[in-house]
């Protein structure tokens, strides 16, 4: 027989996972710029604490680029692959890259257009060669995936994924968006 408290704590417990993964409108281009935003200041900016106002302006860039899409959900996996494409290219450098609503401006040839040429190579390749940079794609799909459902077996199971490839930037970055898609208020 159940306590009175006892069926309150799963009543309580029952809410708290429905807020805990509420879902938003996970494939608009607001939700969608608000996890795009979280995986590029994870890859790019981690360390550094930038205002709302930054915050917004750069979001703003991310969603003017997600809404030129007709499908919002495919531009959010190639921004993705291209901020990773980014983190790459700007190695040794990523102490001096400019504010993000600087760097995510479109117009910005040394910011993010920087990697389009890169990812349509990519892209290229991949018309050939459909596993051509599988993990690029992979990591895009594992950030989408998780900020969907934020559960433990997704969290599990692309940390697998990228651990038996042996994949160790791809997992890195996956477990850094994670814990700032938890645990960023």
């Amino acid at each position: 027989m159940q306590s009175h408290y006892s069926r309150i704590g799963k009543t309580y417990r029952a809410a708290l996972r429905s807020i805990k993964g509420f879902k938003k409108d996970a494939s608009g281009p607001a939700a969608l710029a608000n996890t795009a935003w979280l995986f590029a200041s994870s890859c790019l900016w981690n360390s550094t604490p930038f205002s709302t106002k930054e915050i917004d302006a750069a979001k703003e860039k991310i969603k003017e680029y997600l809404s030129q899409s007709k499908d919002s959900r495919k531009a959010f996996l190639a921004f993705c692959q291209r901020i990773v494409l980014a983190q790459v290219l700007f190695a040794g450098y990523m102490d001096r890259l400019p504010l993000p609503s600087v760097w995510l401006d479109r117009r910005n040839k040394s910011g993010f257009a920087i990697t389009k040429s890169g990812y349509e190579q990519i892209k290229t390749v991949r018309e050939s060669l459909p596993q051509y940079f599988r993990e690029l794609r992979a990591l895009a799909e594992a950030v989408l995936e998780f900020s969907e459902e934020p559960t433990g077996k997704n969290y599990h199971y692309w940390k697998g994924y990228f651990s038996d490839r042996q994949v160790p930037g791809a997992l890195e970055a996956f477990q850094v968006f994670a814990a700032n898609f938890l645990f960023t208020i």
